[in-house]
């Protein structure tokens, strides 16, 4: 008689769209815990029977699995938390070392550095631990936020896809130590740029290079202020025929 495999149970951290199309591609039969501050994901995992921690995983009191998965969710985890784990994993819109911290994708075309997805090892620095997996996506000067957004997370998704299944079975994934060197920017250096005070130092091609890339569908662009009004600067193609 074949020797049936016993399946790892994962703890997911989740928020985002990507955290609902992460819930989607799983059996609940491989979860011990969702973690999650989204109410539509929270509400989904309940609809299927799964244990749900809503809100700040720190003030939670429950038993964790022996390994950890985080996407995209939107809480920085503290050495206590990580702490309970044999392991945990975090997947990353960036391509590590750079794109550190918040928005990876926007400072990737601003800056002119690698782009892509990483998944690797969660640890005390805020996307500083070894990496598993990554993937490099290409750009050029000329594609929008969006158009960047939407094959980085194409690759996200594909290393959801191949090393979970590998988590679940038990394998052990092997890492190295990021490269020296990098990027790191908080959301208080993105929103210094979005909301543009000293616009008028810009050179025309650097506003346009800014609107480009922060044209990104459902959310505002670069804001600027002229007098006493506010504006909102928008790049939208138009056809030429």
């Amino acid at each position: 008689m074949q020797e049936r495999v016993q399946k790892n149970l994962v703890d997911l951290y989740l928020d985002s769209d990507l955290g609902l199309w992460a819930l989607e591609q799983v059996s609940e039969s491989h979860i011990s815990h969702i973690i999650t501050g989204d109410k539509l994901i929270a509400d989904t995992a309940r609809n299927r029977h799964i244990k749900v921690i809503e809100g700040d995983v720190h003030a939670a009191n429950f038993e964790p699995s022996s390994t950890g998965f985080s996407i995209h969710y939107k809480r920085i985890l503290k050495p206590t938390i990580i702490s309970k784990y044999q392991n945990i994993y975090n997947l990353h819109p960036g391509y590590l070392p750079w794109g550190r911290g918040y928005y990876p994708i926007f400072w990737a075309l601003w800056e002119q550095t690698p782009a892509g997805a990483t998944l690797h090892k969660i640890t005390e620095g805020i996307d500083q631990g070894p990496i598993v997996a990554q993937t490099q996506v290409e750009y050029t000067a000329y594609e929008t936020g969006w158009d960047l957004f939407q094959r980085v997370r194409q690759a996200e998704k594909n290393l959801f896809t191949r090393y979970f299944e590998k988590i679940i079975a038990g394998e052990e994934l092997s890492c190295i130590p990021q490269p020296a060197g990098g990027t790191y920017h908080s959301r208080k250096e993105f929103l210094a740029l979005k909301n543009l005070s000293d616009w008028k130092s810009f050179s025309a091609d650097n506003l346009i290079r800014l609107t480009r890339y922060l044209t990104f569908p459902d959310y505002s662009g670069l804001e600027i202020k002229i007098a006493d009004e506010h504006f909102e600067v928008l790049l939208r193609e138009i056809s030429t025929h």
